[in-house]
């Protein structure tokens, strides 16, 4: 568990490393795509395992 000063000083870091990729095009692109993929990779696993749960009451 975090104390409230390590909070302040990783939601800090973040800030400053969201502003630095907001000044760059390419740097959005680039975390948009990799947001993109991991969100479509945990909609496949989800899938996966609702699948999984099924097979066997059918």
């Amino acid at each position: 568990m975090l104390s409230h000063s390590d909070e302040s000083k990783a939601r800090a870091e973040i800030e400053k490393l969201a502003a630095e990729i907001l000044q760059e095009p390419l740097q959005i692109r680039l975390l948009s795509d990799r947001v993109y993929k991991l969100l479509k990779d945990d909609l496949r696993q989800q899938k996966e395992r609702i699948g999984r749960n099924y097979e066997g009451r059918l």
